[in-house]
């Protein structure tokens, strides 16, 4: 009941975090907070706690639009790498004049390149108390254009690994010196390459975030791009470079995964693309040339390759897991180009990666995504896997330390299969033995229908800031979380998602838009 208050007072989408309701109160001190003083910051202190030169570059005082007044900091953090190249993070700390001494961080997307939009925007969340910050990744661009990091060992190190631990940093020393008061809490909320960054943090920076929360997580970054999303678009070029699977064809294969999956409750969402099995020859045409209503045959193969995961010339996995069966609706933009002459949005970026991030030495703006095999060049990847990927399953320091990890993915997602999180996620099981072992530090949260960190006909807004505050500060772990789909303001549908496996079944009785008419079931373990 709860839950349900929070999210009908409003919520509100940034990087990946949904925040609803009241802060709560604040830790007891004996007195009232002090005033954040926005000037308090001297540079050579702050240098010294982030570990590398730190300048503020302005301290200013604002307010939200709900008229919440705070301290509106940006300072700049130079990373110097050991071949001399630098890279500087620029970020941004908002702390409101009643601060409730917890710091929340936000992940970026994509390649980064801006400081994600917080606070004033009316995400809410300074408006809660929180102290917000995010930065740019150390380079200042479009985050779909990766030349940021050619030849560039800063930048690919900065934007791989450091930028949100610096800011970390950084952010917990400024607060200290315009507050007079220490964190009590700190949060990591991202999703995507923000998801990265949350596993990022837990693995190799694990005292740096007491909860975090890793939304449909590019964790095998190096893996992902050319072999996942590459090879997708590889697979549906003809001789000639043209498309094969468009956007007609796509409508066409989501009506027959629907008429085969929708389940139960016939809302346009399959419940779990695992439980369900959809042949794309039941839509092939007759004489196999396409038509308004069904497919050519080689339209049929390539659908056929993108529900399974991508294969060498010999049949061997080379990431795991494809397209999930529901997620056609997205499929246009993300794996089908909008463009005549144009990649799709997955097939773009694996062309930034492989030209500036993928290999040792970077083959530079002339390298096509055509001029990568994913049989002959897989194993090119390695090295700088280990600059950018977060696959490790060693959460040993950030367990002892009291962490508290929530992870989700959308299980329709088009642009990074749900099927590479639930893999990761049964290693780790598997590291740690059990799955209520596993369960005492991380969850794993799959949302029916939901697109890449959003959208979908799935509902796909949850207070996640909110769970795993309520996990970390009160030892709640969250059996599950509400999500709900907001529509023109209005909730027009809600839906508990269950800590894996379990998943959500509808009871048969009452709306089957109301959460409180569905029930925990037992799910499918892995990813098939």
């Amino acid at each position: 009941m709860l839950h349900r208050l929070r999210l009908r007072t409003g919520l509100a989408v940034v990087a990946g975090l949904v925040v609803a309701g009241s802060p709560g109160p604040a830790l007891a001190h004996g007195k009232p907070n002090p005033r954040p003083d926005c000037s308090a910051v001297a540079a050579g202190k702050l240098s010294r706690a982030v570990g590398q030169p730190t300048t503020v570059t302005s301290a200013t005082t604002g307010a939200t639009a709900a008229g919440t007044s705070y301290c509106d900091v940006r300072a700049g953090i130079t990373v110097r790498a050991h071949d001399r190249s630098t890279s500087v993070v620029q970020l941004r700390l908002q702390v409101p004049t009643d601060w409730n001494r917890r710091y929340v961080q936000l992940g970026g997307g994509g390649f980064c390149g801006s400081i994600p939009t917080a606070g004033t925007s009316g995400d809410g969340t300074v408006d809660l108390g929180y102290a917000v910050a995010s930065d740019d990744t150390g380079h200042v661009g479009g985050g779909s254009d990766a030349s940021f990091a050619y030849d560039d060992t800063a930048a690919q190190n900065t934007w791989g690994y450091l930028s949100e631990h610096l800011t970390a940093l950084a952010a917990k020393a400024i607060l200290k010196a315009v507050t007079r008061q220490t964190t009590a809490y700190a949060y990591f909320v991202g999703c995507s390459t923000g998801g990265r960054q949350a596993l990022i943090e837990a693995q190799r920076w694990p005292g740096d975030f007491d909860g975090i929360v890793a939304g449909a997580p590019a964790n095998r970054q190096n893996y992902l791009a050319p072999l996942s999303q590459g090879t997708r678009e590889l697979q549906n070029r003809d001789a000639d470079f043209r498309q094969i699977v468009d956007a007609s064809a796509a409508a066409v294969l989501a009506r027959g995964v629907l008429a085969a999956c929708d389940g139960v409750v016939r809302d346009g969402v399959v419940d779990d693309p695992r439980t369900c099995r959809f042949d794309p020859a039941t839509v092939l045409c007759p004489g196999g040339t396409a038509a308004p209503d069904c497919l050519s045959a080689a339209q049929v193969a390539v659908a056929r390759k993108w529900y399974d995961s991508p294969r060498d010339d010999r049949g061997r996995e080379l990431y795991p897991g494809g397209l999930p069966l529901g997620s056609e609706g997205g499929w246009v933009g993300a794996d089908i180009s909008t463009s005549p002459t144009g990649l799709s949005g997955g097939g773009a970026y694996a062309e930034q990666v492989l030209r500036y991030l993928a290999f040792p030495t970077d083959p530079g703006p002339t390298y096509s995504l055509r001029d990568f095999d994913p049989g002959r060049d897989a194993a090119r990847l390695a090295a700088m896997a280990k600059v950018y990927n977060a696959d490790t399953t060693n959460l040993d320091a950030f367990r002892r330390a009291g962490g508290k990890l929530m992870l989700y993915h959308g299980l329709a997602d088009p642009l990074i299969t749900p099927f590479g999180t639930i893999q990761y996620y049964e290693d780790v099981v598997r590291r740690y033995g059990s799955l209520a072992r596993t369960q005492q530090f991380a969850r794993l949260y799959l949302l029916p229908g939901v697109y890449h960190c959003a959208g979908g006909p799935g509902p796909d807004r949850v207070d996640w800031l909110g769970a795993i505050r309520a996990w970390t500060e009160r030892g709640r772990a969250p059996a599950s979380v509400l999500a709900a789909k907001v529509s023109g303001g209005a909730t027009t549908m809600e839906r508990p998602v269950y800590a894996y496996p379990l998943r959500a079944r509808y009871d048969g009785s009452g709306d089957p838009n109301a959460a409180a008419n569905w029930r925990p079931a037992p799910g499918p373990r892995g990813r098939r």
